[in-house]
């Protein structure tokens, strides 16, 4: 088990990451929650898990 923590460069939001390397994953692409940037793409090797740790003081629309 891989951990981590990822940040936004569009927003500020920040990110915890998990990988378990002993489960496969899915391929696709990891969207900041807030802004919808990609932040990562993943190609399915891992199974991967995000959890939003820190939300953005000012959120602009």
């Amino acid at each position: 088990m891989e951990k981590g923590d990822l940040t936004c460069p569009n927003c500020g939001a920040g990110f915890r990451r998990i990988a378990l390397t002993s489960l496969p994953g899915r391929s696709g692409e990891f969207r900041c929650a807030i802004c919808d940037t990609v932040l990562e793409v993943l190609d399915g090797s891992r199974a991967v898990a995000y959890r939003l740790t820190v939300a953005p003081s000012r959120i602009s629309g």
